[in-house]
């Protein structure tokens, strides 16, 4: 899918071109980032921006440059982690579990406490997230659950 026009100088922290930083979250929300649509440029934009880059082996840097623009528009969903194996729920701790509160926090849940231990703030930010994804909420991290946290929406066309 094609991006819209990209309009230099790159999108960054008190960025006032709110149109185009609006057009940017919209897109990066319909790819499944959880991303608070207003037209500002902030420190979460910037870090959902970041861990995007990462994601897709651009430069991390965190500023909505040309080839992160285009990504936005133009590139492949990522790959899942290979699921546990098992349901995470309430009072499973391990490395299983930190995987997973990692990818959530990377993917727009900067509250969730990356700790291994799922406690009341997990199965929390594990129901809104699935809420946020159109997933039954459960508040247990099942093989669907596991691998929305990276899997990517297609891409939505520019428009």
């Amino acid at each position: 899918m094609k991006a819209p026009e990209y309009r230099p100088p790159p999108l960054d922290i008190g960025d006032d071109r709110r149109e185009l930083v609006k057009k940017w979250q919209q897109q990066l929300r319909n790819r499944g980032w959880h991303i608070e649509v207003d037209g500002i440029y902030g420190k979460e934009s910037r870090r959902l921006c970041a861990n995007f880059e990462m994601e897709h082996g651009l430069t991390s840097n965190g500023d909505v440059d040309k080839a992160t623009w285009d990504a936005t528009w133009e590139a492949g969903s990522t790959k899942p982690q290979p699921t546990p194996g098992r349901i995470l729920k309430k009072g499973d701790t391990g490395e299983d579990v930190r995987k997973w509160q990692r990818q959530v926090n990377n993917r727009g849940w900067p509250e969730l406490k990356v700790d291994g231990d799922f406690g009341d703030q997990t199965e929390r930010i594990c129901k809104e997230f699935q809420e946020f994804e159109g997933l039954p909420v459960t508040g247990k991290v099942d093989e669907d659950t596991w691998k929305e946290a990276w899997l990517e929406k297609t891409p939505v066309a520019a428009m």
